[in-house]
């Protein structure tokens, strides 16, 4: 008897009062050949491409490792990555070469999209601008969206933005000029939006009620009994981890069992006793540990093989409560005096969050190995140093082994030549699978990627 496959696009479905929902499935053995290296019908298995950005930059003096290769010690400001270490390469003195016009803009359309920004009218802001061309995610997206359920799938972290000059500091994914992907900060919408199919509150009433907001998994139920007669112990085991994983985020969004508030009222955890008057405080690391597990359940579901997580934006007022700061986060590069150690301990911060997400992407078997082996994730920022608005010497981590394009272990490579920051980018769209001669335009234009990180 051959044995049990199942296509990789195979969902689970339902209703929940009269509701259509879905249920994607997680990689199962039966998806993959024998050893796990393809899938069951013999396509390789999806790569895909991630973006985590923050804002402000870093402390150059204690970002940049001491060491160079695949055996660096990962610098004070990168100690959170050690439980991925082996998944992380830094790349160091490089510049964005796409034009210096103004700080925040200039580096944050550069090193997300390879190519210069565009200066609009000001209209009574300090400055204002946009991209000029799509960023680094929607290249890939173009290319390795397309046959998934969502082209690509954006989402935040701090809400604490610069929503008045222009798109490039308010938005991270861009299509064009003017033409942003904003970024869904809600939890409970990336989960509505990933296991619904586009649910509409009643006329007349203001959001859902609490009984059409049952467990998804209570709408599938039947499916998943079905499917659970045909698999394998291992699948079976597989499927119920699944299951799990959905139940628990479903849990963690209420912050008690089985059943969704309206949209509306589930809200992130806020601590008593706000900093800075109305600037309440924001529970970072719960919020990305949510969203990372929904990105890695989308991934692994093959939801989507494009992801972007915008943890703070450019010039941004997010307080890092969790480190004593007091301030924003952009007053605090320019303002805190010394060699700014709140500074960097709001990076440490930010890297333990960038971990959370590699973390839970790990976590997820797939085939032979994990999702994050057949992932490619860029982390930077807007400026290297905040308070200097430079250019040069940009932070850059690539996490990942992109189907195995990226080396494992990771290294460490310091440009010595000031090279161009379009080369990684170039490298990482090469990692999720794009083919492609070339990146960039005008001063950030390249045709060769950065290969001290590719395998």
């Amino acid at each position: 008897m051959p044995p049990f496959e199942i296509d990789r696009r195979t969902v689970l479905r339902g209703t929940i009062a009269g509701t259509i929902v879905s249920l994607a499935l997680p990689p199962l053995e039966a998806m993959f050949n024998a050893n796990g290296t393809a899938l069951a019908q013999g396509a390789a298995i999806p790569r895909r491409l991630g973006i985590f950005f923050w804002g402000g930059g870093v402390k150059q003096d204690r970002w940049n490792p001491v060491d160079t290769g695949p055996t660096y010690t990962l610098s004070p400001a990168l100690q959170p990555l050690q439980v991925v270490k082996d998944y992380v390469s830094v790349v160091s003195g490089m510049s964005v070469k796409t034009g210096s016009l103004q700080g925040h803009h200039s580096g944050a359309v550069g090193v997300l999209s390879g190519c210069p920004m565009v200066t609009q009218p000001a209209n009574g802001a300090p400055y204002r601008s946009t991209f000029s061309a799509p960023s680094i995610d929607q290249v890939a997206a173009a290319a390795i969206g397309k046959t998934s359920k969502f082209k690509s799938l954006e989402v935040g972290i701090s809400k604490r933005i610069n929503g008045g000059e222009g798109t490039t500091l308010q938005y991270l994914s861009h299509n064009g000029p003017d033409n942003p992907n904003p970024s869904e900060y809600d939890p409970i919408k990336v989960f509505d939006r990933l296991f619904g199919t586009g649910v509409t509150p009643p006329p007349g009433t203001a959001d859902l009620t609490l009984a059409l907001r049952k467990s998804v998994l209570d709408g599938v139920l039947a499916d998943v009994n079905r499917l659970r007669m045909r698999v394998s112990a291992a699948d079976k085991a597989r499927l119920d981890q699944h299951l799990d994983n959905v139940r628990s985020i479903e849990n963690r969004l209420v912050g008690t069992g089985g059943t969704m508030p309206p949209s509306s009222s589930c809200k992130l955890p806020v601590k008593p006793g706000a900093v800075g008057g109305t600037n309440s405080k924001e529970n970072l690391q719960e919020a990305t540990k949510l969203m990372s597990d929904l990105i890695a359940m989308a991934l692994a579901c093959d939801l989507t093989r494009v992801f972007s997580m915008m943890y703070s934006g450019p010039t941004n007022s997010t307080v890092f409560w969790q480190v004593n700061a007091t301030t924003g986060h952009h007053a605090l590069t320019h303002d805190e005096a010394g060699d700014q150690p709140l500074v960097h301990a709001c990076t440490i911060f930010t890297m333990q969050c960038l971990a959370d997400l590699c973390v839970a992407l790990k976590n997820i078997p797939e085939g032979a190995g994990n999702v994050l082996d057949n992932t490619a994730i860029i982390g930077s920022s807007d400026v290297a140093d905040g308070k200097a608005h430079s250019l040069t010497d940009y932070p850059l981590v690539v996490a990942g082994k992109g189907g195995g394009f990226l080396k494992y272990p990771g290294v460490h490579y310091r440009s010595a030549n000031k090279e161009n920051t379009s080369t990684v980018l170039f490298s990482v769209l090469r990692a999720a699978g794009l083919t492609m001669t070339e990146f960039g335009a005008g001063g950030g234009l390249v045709s060769t990627s950065c290969t001290a990180i590719e395998a």
